[in-house]
Order: structure tokens, then C-alpha cells, then sequence
């Protein structure tokens, strides 16, 4: 089942579309940050890209769930595969597998070869420690995932992509807003505020403190507040209450609906 829904997804026009777009993207913000300076590396430039993705990876991820979990959902192939023996668990399962799957990859690819490319071009730099990167990396996945599983649920409860894609743009543009009001009007971090998805990959991805320091006899850029094991373990454990919560709603969801 999760090999005919990887098939599916690689005969489908909107994955490469999707693709495509996340490529310009990169394009476009490696052109913005300088191709051929002096100041670009890859420290320097997974520190800029940072913000970029906290704010693009949720809206390809909801595209490809919505793809993935509400297309069948509109041409009835969930409806033939439960009729031809198959249980809705089991249908369930796999496309949030394949949803999370891709979704990962996805994230994994966006984070690491652009990043790469440049380290092997012009040197990893000074800016941040190579550590430091990977543990926000990886600290980022669970609410990757965590996302996924909402709009996994939203699907199941909407069973339209479009209407999916609608409501998620302005879910996330709400959850923005809201976000960035709280964060005006309290001081520090406030954990219950990593429930929210925006607030999440923002503070785990972004670095918030910069200075200068002196290296190869010039002025660079550097990180001056690397990313605490706290703040990391606080996002990865709202990630995991998020995918929880939302996979077990999901399928309460999925099980009442009506396929036909």
C-alpha cells in the first residue's frame, strides 16, 4: 500500500511543481544573499536561510499532505481500497506514513544540499559551529512531523486539497500574527507557546543574538547565543504531544467519515 502511494506521488504533477517551486526559492534567496561574496559560506548561509525556512517548510509540507491524504479522499481510491478488503486502519497508516515520509525527506534535502553545496564552494566559515546547526536541524524534524499530522487531520476531516490548502494558509498566517503579538507583549520565552507551529521552528531554527568576531584578518559575523539542550528538548517535546494529539484526532476523524 505505501509502495502504490510513493508510485502515486511520483506520477503526479503537483509533487514536481512543488519541487520546482522550493528549488526558485533557494535560487532566488542565494542570489538575494550574494552570490561570489566574500561573506557568503556555509555557516553564513544556514544562519540567513533559517528564517526562510521556519516560514516556507509549513506551507510545502501542507501541500504535500494535502496531496497526499485528501487527493484520494476526491477520486474515491480509499473508498476502493477499504471495499476490496482492506482495513481503514490500515489505509489510515499509510498515508500518514508516506505523508511523513516525504515530508522529512523533504525537509532533509532543503536543510542539508544547499548548504553543502556552498560548504564545498566556498568553506564552512565562522559564523556558527557545524554542531550547533545539526542539533537545529534535527531539533526541527518532530515539528515537521507534528505539522504534517495536523494537515494530515484536517484532510481527513475536509477531504478536499484546496480546501486544505485555504484553510492552512490562513491558519498559519493567524498562528503568525498571534505569535508575534505574544512575543511583543511578554518578555522571554513562554513554553506554552511551543505548541504553537510558527513560534516552534522560529526559535529552534533562527538564532536570535549576533556580533562580530575576527578571523582570517577580517570582520565576521558570528552566533553569539548558540542553542540550549532546553530549548531544544522543549520543541521536540511539543512535537511529539503535537503528532500524538493530532494522529489519534486524525483518525477519529478518518473512521467517521463517510468514504462514499
Amino acid at each position: 500500500m505505501i509502495k502504490a502511494q510513493i508510485y502515486q506521488l511520483s506520477r503526479s504533477i503537483s509533487t514536481y511543481i512543488i519541487l520546482i517551486v522550493s528549488a526558485a526559492i533557494l535560487v532566488l534567496f542565494f542570489a538575494a544573499e550574494g552570490f561570489g561574496s566574500e561573506q557568503l559560506n556555509g555557516s553564513c548561509f544556514a544562519v540567513n536561510s533559517a528564517e526562510m525556512y521556519s516560514e516556507c517548510l509549513p506551507m510545502f509540507v501542507m501541500l504535500y499532505t494535502a496531496i497526499i491524504c485528501a487527493g484520494d479522499m476526491k477520486d474515491k481510491t480509499m473508498n476502493y481500497e477499504m471495499l476490496s478488503g482492506t482495513k481503514r486502519i490500515y489505509v489510515y497508516c499509510g498515508r500518514i506514513i508516506v505523508s511523513l515520509l516525504v515530508n522529512t525527506l523533504l525537509t532533509v534535502i532543503l536543510f542539508a544540499v544547499p548548504t553543502l553545496i556552498i560548504s564545498a564552494i566556498y568553506g564552512w566559515g565562522y559564523t556558527v559551529p557545524v554542531s550547533d546547526v545539526i542539533l537545529r536541524w534535527v531539533s526541527a524534524l518532530l515539528p515537521i512531523m507534528r505539522l504534517t499530522m495536523f494537515y494530515a487531520m484536517v484532510s481527513f476531516i475536509f477531504k478536499s486539497p484546496v480546501l486544505v490548502c485555504a484553510l492552512g494558509y490562513v491558519l498559519t498566517f493567524l498562528e503568525m500574527i498571534l505569535s508575534l503579538l505574544i512575543q511583543e507583549m511578554f518578555s522571554g520565552k513562554i513554553i506554552p507557546m511551543y505548541c504553537m507551529s510558527f513560534y516552534n521552528m522560529t526559535t529552534l531554527l533562527c538564532p536570535e543574538n549576533y556580533g562580530y568576531g575576527f578571523a582570517e584578518e577580517k570582520d565576521i559575523m558570528v552566533v553569539k547565543d548558540l542553542l540550549r539542550t532546553s530549548t531544544a528538548l522543549h520543541g521536540m517535546a511539543a512535537g511529539m504531544l503535537g503528532i500524538v494529539i493530532f494522529g489519534v484526532l486524525g483518525y477519529l476523524a478518518f473512521r467517521k467519515k463517510d468514504m462514499g
